[in-house]
Order: C-alpha cells, then sequence, then structure tokens
C-alpha cells in the first residue's frame, strides 16, 4: 500500500503526540527505551480503556524504575524487559490499533518525565493497518517482545532502581523545612507535619490523619519531581493542571503545591485558584 495514505503530524510537545497515539485506541504496543511512575502516571487515562496493553523496555543505566514498571503493571500492561546482551534497547515507539487505523508515536521521548521536561522531537503517523511502513514498525516493535533475550517482568525479580527525588530538589526542600518542618495549605493554611524527607518521598502527618490516629504517610518522590520538572521547564503550575488527568495527574495536588511554594526560587501567584511561578 502506498505511503501517501499515512498522516505525519509533528508534535513539539512530546506528551501531547503520546496521547494522540494512544487516545480511544484498543491495543497498543510500546517499545520504550525507559520507564518511571512519573511517565506512566501521565497516560494513566489512556492506558485506562484499552483491551490490550503491552511494554517492552530496558533496566541498562539505571533509569527504569522499580515504581515505573509497578505502575504500568497496575494499570494493566503487560510487561517484559529487554537487555540484549549486544547493544543497548534504546528506542522510543508507541503503537496504538482503533479498528482499522494504526498509529505511532515516533521520536526521542521515553516514558519518563522527559515527556514533559525534555526537548524532544516526536511524529506522529497514522494511517490504515495495511500501510506498509505501518505495518512494518508493527512488525518491528513485534520482533522486539518476542526477542529470546526479553523476559516477563515479576516484581521483585528483575532488579530496577527506586525512583527519587532529584539530588537538588531534595536539597532544597530538606534545607526549607530544616527549621520548620510544618507546610501550610495555600487555600486555607491547614498545617501539613512533615515527620520525614528521604530520597523517595516526604512523609506528611496531617490534622485529620493525627485525629484518626494514623501514621504520618508518604508523598512520593515523584508527585514532587513531575511538578517540579513542569514549573521549572514551563515556569508557571496551577493546582487545577496539576491534578488533573488532562494534565500532570497528581492526586496530592495541594500539598506538593504547597510544598514547592516554601522553596526560594518560587513564589505564590494565586492562592484561588491556586498558581506558582519560578522566581526569575
Amino acid at each position: 500500500m502506498s505511503s501517501e495514505r499515512i498522516v505525519v503530524e509533528p508534535f513539539a510537545r512530546p506528551l501531547e503526540a503520546v496521547r494522540r497515539v494512544l487516545d480511544g485506541a484498543d491495543e497498543a504496543l510500546l517499545g520504550v527505551a525507559f520507564v518511571q511512575q512519573r511517565g506512566v502516571n501521565l497516560i494513566e487515562r489512556q492506558l485506562a480503556t484499552l483491551c490490550r496493553g503491552r511494554l517492552v523496555c530496558t533496566t541498562v543505566f539505571a533509569t527504569t524504575t522499580s515504581e515505573g514498571l509497578q505502575g504500568a503493571h497496575e494499570r494493566g500492561m503487560t510487561v517484559r524487559v529487554l537487555n540484549p546482551p549486544q547493544g543497548t534497547f534504546h528506542p522510543k515507539l508507541y503503537l496504538a490499533r482503533q479498528e482499522q487505523e494504526i498509529r505511532a508515536a515516533v521520536g526521542s521521548a521515553n516514558l519518563t518525565g522527559g515527556l514533559i521536561a525534555n526537548v524532544e522531537s516526536v511524529a506522529v503517523l497514522s494511517g490504515p493497518r495495511d500501510a506498509e511502513p505501518l505495518r512494518a514498525l508493527w512488525e518491528l516493535a513485534e520482533s522486539w517482545w518476542a526477542d529470546e533475550a526479553a523476559v516477563d517482568w515479576t516484581r521483585g525479580e528483575i532488579a530496577a532502581v527506586p525512583e527519587v527525588l532529584d539530588e537538588t530538589l531534595l536539597a532544597a526542600i530538606r534545607q526549607a523545612l530544616a527549621t520548620r518542618p510544618v507546610v501550610p495549605t495555600l487555600t486555607d493554611g491547614r498545617p501539613n507535619c512533615v515527620r520525614e524527607i528521604t530520597p523517595d518521598g516526604v512523609w506528611v502527618e496531617t490534622q485529620r490523619s493525627r485525629r484518626l490516629g494514623r501514621p504520618a504517610q508518604r508523598v512520593p518522590a515523584w508527585m514532587i519531581q513531575v511538578a517540579w520538572e513542569w514549573l521549572t521547564t514551563h515556569g508557571t503550575l496551577s493546582n487545577q493542571y496539576l491534578l488533573s488527568d488532562d494534565g500532570l495527574n497528581v492526586k496530592r495536588s495541594s500539598f506538593v503545591c504547597a510544598l514547592l511554594a516554601g522553596l526560594p526560587s518560587v513564589r505564590v501567584v494565586s492562592r484561588r485558584p491556586i498558581e506558582l511561578a519560578l522566581v526569575p
């Protein structure tokens, strides 16, 4: 079939490209080198509607995280890890089928926070499933999935690094809370008592959790990190965008905004609705 039947759309923002490919799809096959929870979470809404989803990635270079693999699995993806004996598995190919159409995002973006923070180049190709270039891309991804070096991912059996805060951000948070480990909510000033700050997250006790006798709960590092990456890349961040599944899909958005607001490089533009800006 002629490649003229294929529509090509360039995207400057890789997250838009990946969501474009996956929206409304019946089946998806992702061949992506690196996977992190904050990347998986960005496409949670798209993954939720798939009848079948598969992901093949690598764990070399300590970039793919255990939370990312677990997160993909919990969202219905069957996951395989491909660490070939020669060379490195390094593609960034997102494929989806919707009835008789195939869509493909081809470019440089991994399933990580780089979807919102990096300078990437991504093109989306769409057309009938019998169009030769699209069929060839699907067969290529199937070959990765079937590679004799690929193994099914099982929690605890394939080592992957934990998803942690960037060292600079972690140090800034610790310094900001060193003398007064209380983070007031921006809209109403309710205190969030920070009991511990670790590389994998911030442990928080609220008035309600204390009243109910519950221990401090961890706000995972990926929630804070993805918010910080968006803020430092785009200059502003709203609570609405942070919370929305069409945005960054962070459900502890109020605390995350309040935490970042306490950093010296961040100013509060508005408290109702919450909006932050990076200090020039």
